[in-house]
């Protein structure tokens, strides 16, 4: 757990808040406060990281902080290179051959780059939806689209704050899951979870519960994974399941492809992975105090796929399979008539090539970020999932 020692030490080494940012932040702290006052001294954690990234006009999504690429806090794939979008628009593409609607329903649109790769790479118009519920992400996807996209394709976007009703397309969440608010828990006798506190100066670390969902779930994952050693914490989602079964019940034929960092359960409940997966980003910095700079920094957790593909079944999807974003990409045409356009240029081929390497080596995005693709009243053939089914 954290100490006050340890949260200056990760202060130490993160770059330092501007005057704006730490009013910012404090605005955040007072509501939080409240919140812990009002529950008696301690809330979840889950509610806590809820408030931290959700919070109205506060939270890390919520308020009008640079969140993505060079100036922001962390770099995803669409910023790496528009192969990215271009490669994800063939299988889109592909997915459309095949019967699937020609709509394209995207959650989390971020910096709104995807959405722009995908619509200048499809063969055809297409209908596009971005489910955004950040008011400030929301403009910023506005503006950057309006400025890059022909007028036609502009006009095709349509913004929403809630799922439409009876949706049939392509549906697409790239890094949406590691930003669900997750429960900690924590096993020393036995498993209780992880709460947070306020003693007047600071947040801490508190017990909240030993009993509870999130307790019935890390024992279940135990008895499925073998027993887990003492003085073990981790992360347990509770939000897959309902934000599946909202999405399932709003939706008649689709292909919803998931794309996030994680690991399947045997490797994220492993017993060396003792800590967890929480990580915090600040100006391009990864550390693990979710506890330091509310508000101003990006708290994330890895994505247990196999508790994801329990969630989509439940809410009666079919698994299509799950793969490496490498193999989905190199299978989707990542190496093909990319290098048609700057043959000859030989700073322009270097540049690409670097591009690939980040999304497809081992080291970097490629065996990290993972696709999980799902189905509903469709049948599919998805070659880049056939080795992983």
């Amino acid at each position: 757990m954290s100490s006050y020692h340890s949260q200056e030490q990760a202060l130490a080494q993160l770059p330092k808040p501007s005057a704006a940012e730490m009013s910012h932040s404090a605005a955040l702290i007072d509501v939080i406060v409240d919140k812990i006052q009002r529950a008696g001294g301690v809330i979840p954690f889950s509610d806590y990281m809820d408030y931290l990234l959700y919070a109205p006009g506060l939270g890390y999504y919520s308020a009008g902080l640079s969140k993505f690429g060079e100036t922001g806090d962390f770099v995803t794939a669409p910023e790496v290179s528009a192969l990215f979008g271009r490669t994800l628009a063939r299988q889109c593409q592909r997915l459309f051959d095949q019967g699937c609607q020609a709509r394209v329903l995207e959650f989390g649109a971020g910096s709104g780059k995807l959405c722009e790769q995908i619509l200048t790479s499809l063969e055809g118009p297409i209908d596009y939806y971005i489910l955004e519920l950040s008011a400030d992400l929301r403009e910023r996807q506005q503006a950057c689209l309006r400025q890059n996209l022909d007028f036609e394709s502009f006009d095709r976007i349509s913004w929403l704050d809630r799922l439409p009703n009876n949706f049939s397309g392509v549906v697409l969440a790239n890094e949406v899951l590691d930003a669900m608010p997750v429960s900690l828990v924590r096993k020393s006798e036995r498993w209780r979870e992880l709460g947070v506190g306020f003693d007047g100066e600071r947040f801490c670390w508190k017990d909240y519960a030993c009993a509870g969902d999130a307790i019935e779930a890390i024992q279940a994952i135990e008895a499925e994974c073998g027993v887990l050693p003492s003085d073990y914490q981790t992360e347990v989602n509770l939000n897959y399941a309902p934000w599946l079964k909202a999405l399932g019940e709003h939706c008649h034929q689709v292909a919803v492809l998931l794309i996030d960092y994680g690991y399947e359960r045997a490797l994220y409940y492993h017993p060396e992975r003792h800590r967890g997966t929480l990580l915090c980003h600040y100006h391009h910095r990864a550390h693990d105090d979710a506890l330091v700079l509310p508000g101003l920094q990006d708290v994330t957790a890895s994505v247990d796929f196999d508790a994801v593909a329990d969630a989509a079944i439940a809410a009666d999807f079919e698994i299509e399979g799950l793969t490496t974003q490498a193999q989905f990409l190199l299978q989707n045409g990542l190496l093909e008539d990319n290098y048609s356009a700057i043959s000859g240029d030989t700073i322009a081929e270097i540049g690409i090539a670097q591009q690939i390497k980040t999304l497809t080596l081992p080291s970097e995005m490629g065996e990290r970020f993972k696709v999980l693709a799902l189905s509903k009243n469709l049948e599919l053939d998805l070659p880049a999932f056939a080795s992983r089914r």
